[in-house]
């Protein structure tokens, strides 16, 4: 063996001494901790200028010292990768926590500027998918483009039925066919192209007070195809959780909001007076304490939804389509709800904005009990703010259930990270 091989093996074992001493210091008897620090100051002294016996003697005297006083170890090497590992996952869960938050967006309420779960009809489905739609090809596919080929067929007779869960699955319809289950996004069911019997109208994709509501129903051959297409995933952003604690939101920002906040209260007693009906209560094990999270009228607690901010605290807000209009002055001047409003395009041949709607408007969902139904109500904000989704002809937004509270309001949105398109990048 070298002597520089030599060396290196001193250095490692002085880092594992080292290692050992600082995680059990505080259990270690005074002359033990001595031996330590002997054994790494005669290796690290050795290491520099020492004779090859005498660093030689230095390394099986440390190799002793480990050998009495640490538990023999049958996987070193899977140790130190566990250990890599849980330190990386900490480091990922605090930048999450504090920097940028992933964050998925399953419907559409906010297209053109950002795609929900999205599907394209496949045009000749008894052909077949193409090249990139099978293996092996179709992984690498959708690992860039989030693309994937699904064709939903019926593998015997049996009863379909179509439903939604606005909770579990955002952004799709659910069919049972012939006993087995198929998500199919929940524009194609808005199209009219899933082939099932008797289809009712679909309510807001992310409206969670649709959930489990049945679609349609009836009876199916084996063979029969009732949709076949391209299913994409929808636009993954970061959201910047560090902004905010230095500015406050502004309008036109695409902001991430939490449906609820969650409080801690002592004992059953203190946890029924923070609970309303529709609040998630939940026992901390072994402690007289209780975590009551209390969701935003309208919504369902431990949600997170991404939409814009048109209405600030303290300011009076109403829609005369196209505009939004605050105090009863016309919103101008800004990038993004300007878009929404001019009706145009998001791009050459991309699909155009609606502009601000009412939820009383012709062609909205008959749902009642919103705050803006007409041109001629308002609503007045309190310490909240107020997000619509860029596409309000089917957003489940604060037209209908009113402000988000400051502590809910998580960050804005960066940028999308994924899949690549031509909406890749910062966010506008």
């Amino acid at each position: 063996m070298s002597l520089q091989h030599i060396r290196k093996s001193a250095k490692a074992l002085s880092h594992e001494l080292l290692g050992v001493l600082n995680m059990n210091r505080d259990r270690f008897d005074p002359d033990v901790v001595q031996a330590f620090e002997g054994g790494i100051a005669e290796l690290a002294a050795l290491r520099r200028s020492g004779a090859e016996d005498d660093l030689v003697a230095a390394l099986d005297a440390g190799r002793a010292i480990l050998a009495r006083h640490t538990p023999p170890c049958r996987s070193p090497g899977m140790r130190e990768l566990v250990e890599t590992l849980v330190v990386a996952f900490g480091v990922a869960m605090a930048f999450r926590a504090f920097f940028f938050q992933p964050f998925k967006i399953p419907t559409g309420s906010m297209q053109p500027t950002l795609y929900g779960i999205h599907s394209v009809a496949a045009t000749a489905p008894e052909k077949g998918p193409g090249l990139l739609d099978r293996m092996p090809f179709k992984p690498f596919k959708w690992l860039v483009t989030g693309a994937w080929y699904r064709d939903v067929v019926a593998e015997a007779d049996g009863k379909v039925v179509v439903y939604t869960d606005g909770m579990k699955s955002p952004g799709y319809v659910l069919l049972t066919v012939a006993g087995r289950k198929f998500k199919v996004p929940h524009d194609a069911y808005d199209r009219g192209e899933l082939q099932v019997p008797n289809p009712q109208p679909a309510g807001m994709a992310d409206n969670p007070n649709d959930s489990r509501r049945t679609m349609a129903a009836g009876f199916v051959k084996k063979g029969q195809r009732l949709w076949a297409g391209t299913i994409t995933s929808g636009d993954q952003v970061f959201v910047n959780r560090l902004a905010w604690n230095f500015t406050r939101p502004s309008r036109d920002d695409v902001v991430v909001f939490a449906t609820s906040a969650p409080e801690l209260a002592f004992g059953i007693e203190g946890a029924r007076a923070l609970a309303r009906r529709d609040s998630s209560v939940v026992k901390i094990p072994k402690l007289p304490l209780y975590l009551v999270d209390t969701p935003i009228p309208g919504l369902a607690p431990g949600q997170h939804y991404i939409k814009r901010l048109v209405g600030l605290p303290g300011e009076t807000v109403s829609v005369r389509h196209p505009h939004v209009y605050i105090d009863g002055v016309k919103v101008e001047g800004l990038p993004g709800m300007d878009r929404v409003a001019a009706m145009q395009p998001s791009a050459p041949g991309g699909t155009a904005y609606a502009g601000y709607h009412c939820t009383g408007d012709a062609g909205m969902p008959p749902i009642s009990g919103s705050y803006l139904h007409t041109p001629d109500q308002s609503l007045t904000l309190g310490d909240a703010f107020l997000p619509m989704g860029d596409n309000t002809k089917n957003s489940w937004d604060g037209r209908y259930w009113g402000g988000v509270p400051r502590p809910q309001m998580l960050g804005p949105g960066a940028c999308v990270y994924w899949p690549i398109s031509r909406r890749w990048g910062p966010l506008r």
